[in-house]
């Protein structure tokens, strides 16, 4: 009885030769075909703003195709997971209106609800879509204070629940640390847990002799995640830290990139923890990547502006068309106006001409 290698883009098993390799081939060329599918909706989702955006994510899809067979060869729901939806921008004098979701977080929570809904009309068992906010991670460096970031989580589930997002899921702090916590965390549980959290997850999964300066050097991710960083701090951190006696801009700018380097370090940590209490996920991002490890993703379906519902605000436009941009400059078009929802400001919409 000789054994046949099985060609698939799953890890490679055998197949025996007695009559039945056929139906195995088959059943193969299923699993591939179902699996390309899945990928190809995922991709139309990506994060597409750059030149090189599809080109990276096409380099990679065997690696994507390997992490989406398992599934479908077992027959399961595709399950991905998201580090995203920390909190509101620090800037809620010119970006944002405040510290609450708003119709920024519905468009894209929708969007990636019906992303998965799509592949269950091409694969009935579907796909869930698993949100990890990174929130605690970074909050204190940003000013933000963890009863902020509890109250954008709180919110941003119930949206998800009012709205029947039922493709998306949350987790929990117990679902990264393994110290004990309260059964059910409320506000003041949580809050009394933050640094607990933060120390736990920088001792288990922090590395002391990073090199952040090499790592920003030699490896195209962390410089890219870099860069992105410092963008929006700049302008996330320039009203809590003005500019004025005993501060330039130079000192600003020089302080900005120290900040953005200690996300990076935080951000090697958080990666190692999402890693192992989702080991089986494919792993999306909202960062520009090169694709070797994630697939990089578009929040927000808009032409121009920002891609990060926590970071802008959105209009909609006569045409029916949403675009985003900082508040700020939204409100400098006098034929746009703030749309109230739930007694909050949540969106700009054009004026009919």
């Amino acid at each position: 009885m000789q054994l046949v290698p099985q060609t698939t883009n799953a890890p490679v098993g055998f197949a025996l030769d007695d009559g039945k390799s056929s139906h195995a081939s088959h059943t193969t060329m299923e699993v591939m075909e179902t699996s390309n599918k899945i990928l190809d909706i995922i991709f139309e989702y990506a994060l597409n703003k750059f030149n090189d955006s599809m080109e990276q994510l096409a380099a990679r899809r065997p690696k994507f195709l390997s992490v989406i067979d398992q599934f479908v060869i077992a027959g399961t729901q595709v399950e991905m997971c998201l580090p995203a939806f920390p909190f509101k921008s620090a800037n809620k004098v010119y970006k944002v209106f405040g510290i609450l979701p708003d119709k920024a977080e519905d468009l894209a929570l929708e969007r990636l609800n019906t992303m998965c809904k799509r592949i269950g009309d091409v694969y009935p068992p579907g796909a869930k879509l698993t949100i990890i906010s990174d929130g605690l991670v970074y909050n204190d460096l940003l000013g933000i204070p963890d009863r902020d970031t509890w109250a954008y989580g709180e919110a941003l589930r119930t949206m998800a629940v009012q709205k029947g997002f039922n493709h998306i899921d949350f987790s929990r702090l117990k679902d990264l640390v393994s110290f004990p916590l309260p059964e059910k965390l409320e506000e003041i549980t949580y809050v009394a847990n933050a640094t607990n959290f933060r120390r736990f997850l920088f001792n288990k999964y922090g590395k002391d002799n990073l090199d952040i300066d090499h790592e920003i050097a030699t490896n195209p991710d962390t410089r890219m995640t870099y860069l992105g960083y410092r963008r929006f701090l700049e302008s996330d951190l320039r009203y809590i830290f003005p500019l004025g006696e005993g501060r330039s801009n130079k000192s600003y700018k020089r302080d900005v990139k120290y900040l953005a380097k200690q996300m990076l370090i935080r951000g090697h940590a958080f990666a190692g923890a999402v890693k192992s209490a989702f080991p089986k996920h494919l792993r999306l991002s909202i960062h520009q990547s090169t694709g070797e490890h994630k697939v990089s993703m578009s929040l927000l379906n808009t032409k121009t502006g920002f891609t990060t519902p926590w970071h802008c605000s959105v209009a909609l436009m006569a045409d029916g068309e949403w675009i985003s941009a900082t508040m700020g400059d939204f409100k400098k078009d006098p034929m746009l106006e703030i749309v109230y929802e739930d007694g909050r400001p949540s969106y700009f919409q054009q004026r009919a001409p």
